[in-house]
């Protein structure tokens, strides 16, 4: 019985030393410190609006409070965002989120959520003359090229060399500037036989090698195509900046269009895809050749000779404007309904009515027109805004501006919010 009772005795002992323990935590501060630190994600736009109190036209950057906010009720900067200098470019690199003045401004701003989940800029830098092609090539770098398409010295004989603004996407600065042809062709002597100005419309980095789409562009300002009957890319050592070689491909044109960033994609398997228009609309002097996709397989350096998808003799396909990559071996693309609307060069980047949205397999050359989206324009369609497999796209109309919700796989879409303004030229979503 005393061992019975011995036992009950210390049982009773570790209990209350437990709860004499347990209390003098809690009166020690009671708080327990979680090891993780927590992360808040929002949803930042760049808002192409109509002026807001001023004379001449005006961006915002603007925080949304959820992904609902683009999926219904209105999308305004009346009262709120951030007002940023005349017209400007929208691109992200993981969590930081880049703005670039276009005519009115020489900065880019880069914005990121501070330890309070506040957008804050976190940095900018200059820029000598305006930077028109933006690439995120990986998570921490932002490579943006400047826009110059005029040769101020009219004995010149050599191609002009392009800026290459190498920016670290976790601080937000400029690390440095990389000077390069691209091109490597030469001329015979005379003035201006070239130079013509290589205009870049998309890069991609793959195994150390810079794959760099661009046109050829006339030295004299106009932005007139020379050479409109190929497709070109330059290859360079990344990040040497060392030509490796320049490919070429005359089953289409030259590849992208002004003021996009996505003439070449990427997929999953490293393949790359190219989409070349050919419209006289998206500001092609020539449209000799058909409006196509080329691609050039991972671990190739070369266009592969096997594939092309000639896009205006699919079925439900046209003109190429634009197209992004979504995955799963699919890209979401704007393609030109009537490259004659009368609009003449250039038309496509003003009119309302000159889009049809589509999904494009580029494994089984399909073109599929996505149901429910009207007939629109919008200039400046990258970047292209994806989660959980649905594609998040502004689309203007001469009525109104909403956002569209695309399902690829059933090539259907759902009106979303309404803008107040002329359109989103970017959507993102960053994390601190």
């Amino acid at each position: 019985m005393k061992t019975i009772q011995s036992i009950k005795n210390l049982m009773l002992l570790i209990v209350v030393s437990l709860i004499i323990f347990s209390c003098g935590n809690d009166d020690d501060g009671g708080n327990v410190v979680d090891p993780t630190p927590t992360s808040t994600s929002k949803y930042v736009v760049g808002f192409e609006a109509f002026p807001v109190g001023q004379a001449a036209s005006v961006d915002y950057i603007l925080e949304l409070p959820s992904l609902e906010s683009l999926t219904s009720g209105e999308i305004s900067v009346q009262g709120q965002g951030t007002p940023l200098r005349g017209w400007r470019f929208f691109h992200s690199v993981k969590n930081t989120v880049f703005t670039a003045g276009y005519s009115d401004d020489d900065k880019c701003i880069a914005y990121q959520l501070d330890e309070n989940g506040e957008l804050k800029e976190q940095a900018n830098f200059a820029f000598q003359s305006t930077l028109d092609n933006y690439s995120a090539i990986d998570d921490k770098t932002l490579v943006a090229v400047e826009l110059s398409a005029a040769v101020t010295d009219p004995d010149a004989t050599s191609i002009p060399d392009r800026s290459f603004y190498i920016v670290n996407a976790e601080t937000g600065l400029l690390e440095k500037v990389e000077t390069h042809p691209i091109d490597s062709s030469i001329g015979d002597g005379t003035a201006f036989n070239p130079p013509y100005i290589p205009w870049v419309t998309g890069m991609i980095l793959r195994d150390g090698k810079l794959f760099i789409s661009y046109h050829k562009l006339l030295p004299d300002g106009t932005f007139t195509n020379i050479g409109a009957d190929k497709a070109n890319i330059a290859i360079l050592k990344y990040p040497e900046f060392e030509l490796e070689k320049i490919i070429e491909d005359d089953r289409t044109s030259p590849i992208g269009v002004n003021g996009h960033s996505t003439g070449i994609e990427q997929t999953e398997n490293g393949d790359i895809y190219s989409f070349s228009p050919s419209a006289l609309s998206a500001g092609f002097t020539a449209a000799v050749k058909p409006s196509g996709i080329l691609r050039i397989k991972n671990g190739a350096t070369e266009f592969d000779p096997d594939y092309f998808f000639n896009i205006e003799e699919a079925t439900n396909g046209g003109k190429l404007f634009w197209m992004d990559y979504i995955g799963n071996g699919k890209a979401i693309a704007r393609i030109i309904i009537d490259d004659t609307n009368g609009a003449g060069e250039w038309g496509a980047f003003f009119k309302k009515d000159v889009f049809k949205l589509v999904v494009i397999d580029l494994e089984s050359k399909t073109v599929t027109d996505i149901n429910g989206v009207p007939v629109h324009g919008h200039r400046y369609t990258s970047p292209m805004f994806v989660e959980d497999g649905k594609a998040y796209i502004s689309c203007s109309t001469d009525a109104e501006t909403h956002i569209y919700v695309v399902d690829p796989e059933t090539a259907t879409a759902t009106k979303g919010a309404k803008v107040l303004g002329l359109g989103l030229k970017g959507i993102f979503k960053i994390s601190n």
